[in-house]
């Protein structure tokens, strides 16, 4: 797995065009496709767990 550092300093070089995306992403041991898709804005979110049962308002009134 790669941190999100790595990602920060691969993105950082192909933006500014000092490497190669696929010399990027080989120094960082980041998969060339992760690379692309955070440079194209192509990311998905993780939830971890089931869907809850509040919406978020009826969380807020909760938390109070």
């Amino acid at each position: 797995m790669w941190t999100n550092e790595a990602l920060e300093a691969t993105m950082d070089v192909v933006e500014r065009a000092t490497h190669s995306l696929r010399r990027a992403s080989k120094s960082w041991n980041i998969p060339m496709n992760s690379t692309t898709n955070h440079l194209n804005g192509k990311t998905r979110s993780r939830k971890m767990g089931p869907k809850g049962v509040l919406t978020k308002e009826e969380d807020v009134v909760v938390i109070k």
